[in-house]
């Protein structure tokens, strides 16, 4: 790294703050619908003016923004991202990451203390940001995990602590004949089931509660555990191995879905280090796990004949059979 890189490094959390503070003020929503001038946002929005005004200047400068003749508008290029109506909006995974900000801010007491931040899950609005960012991210990665997992034939999916269930509902929209259960906590399952409301295939996609670390699964022909084992050390993904082993029947499928080291010297990828540092602040045991030590904590449970697909630049596809 150059002294300039650092440099630039280092005050990237300027513009990311800039806009992740636009997001959660509810700036980009209300110019989706059209332009505006700072004064009539502010009023709008009942935001202050002065500072409403110096932060869109910063937004025009990062183009985030436009502005013609003094009014506002969110770029051609962004606008789906911005709009709530689109299938391509983030602003929910953007408003998730404002908390996540909160966090990373206080890292230094993590390094003094060894203790995590806590996420305040259980204040609603943090709950939905989190809940609602997740789908959103899911939509952008849906369709490279069921090219790499054919669910043809595979009659119902689990979807372990499945959020959302962003990524059973793509499911079953790809294979005709699949079912899924979203199994979560009864809090989550609210936003879940007001999440699907609106989809045709909603009548394939059941909900059931209960808590992976304590509760077996339901019976199921395919198990999905996507980003949940990377909040937990090993005696939670070991009690969750079990209890996903319990429903997955004989012969059935196990999709691991995670950000994971390269290897066992946690080498790269960047993206693995930096979420690790993510889980290091919001959680007590969380980390980045290798797909070496994930097959070895499942194994025991029953399940082998692995395989392992790098769906994009950050997460990676380790998939598994339930031994007879």
């Amino acid at each position: 790294m150059t002294p300039q890189e650092l440099d630039d490094k280092t005050s990237g959390f300027q513009a990311a703050t800039v806009i992740l503070a636009a997001n959660h003020a509810g700036i980009f929503r209300a110019l989706s619908r059209g332009g505006t001038s700072s004064e009539e946002l502010a009023h709008h929005l009942k935001l202050d003016r002065r500072a409403v005004a110096t932060v869109t200047d910063a937004l025009v400068c990062l183009g985030a923004l436009e502005r013609t003749q003094g009014s506002l508008r969110v770029p051609r290029e962004l606008a789906q991202v911005f709009d709530p109506a689109s299938d391509a909006y983030r602003g929910n995974a953007l408003d998730h990451q404002w908390f996540v900000l909160q966090r990373w801010a206080r890292l230094d007491s993590v390094l003094e203390t060894g203790e995590p931040i806590s996420r305040e899950r259980t204040d609603e609005i943090r709950l939905r940001a989190f809940i609602l960012g997740m789908a959103d991210m899911a939509r952008r990665g849906a369709a490279a995990l069921w090219d790499a997992a054919d669910l043809t034939g595979i009659l119902h999916l689990v979807d372990v602590g499945g959020g959302p269930g962003e990524l059973a509902l793509a499911a079953v929209e790809r294979f005709p004949e699949l079912s899924a259960t979203v199994f979560d906590l009864p809090d989550v399952l609210s936003i879940a089931r007001e999440y699907a409301a609106g989809r045709q295939v909603k009548a394939r996609i059941g909900f059931q509660e209960g808590d992976a670390l304590a509760d077996d699964i339901p019976e199921c022909d395919a198990a999905l555990v996507s980003s949940l084992l990377h909040s937990y050390g090993p005696e939670g993904v070991t009690s969750i191995a079990r209890h996903v082993a319990a429903g997955v029947k004989p012969g059935g499928l196990l999709l691991i879905r995670e950000f994971m080291w390269d290897d066992e010297a946690h080498s790269g990828p960047l993206a693995a280090a930096l979420f690790a540092v993510n889980m290091l602040s919001g959680t007590a045991e969380g980390r980045c796990w290798t797909a070496q030590e994930l097959a070895a904590i499942f194994e025991p449970a029953g399940f082998g004949r692995w395989r392992t697909t790098s769906l994009d630049a950050r997460t990676t596809l380790l998939a598994g059979t339930r031994m007879a």
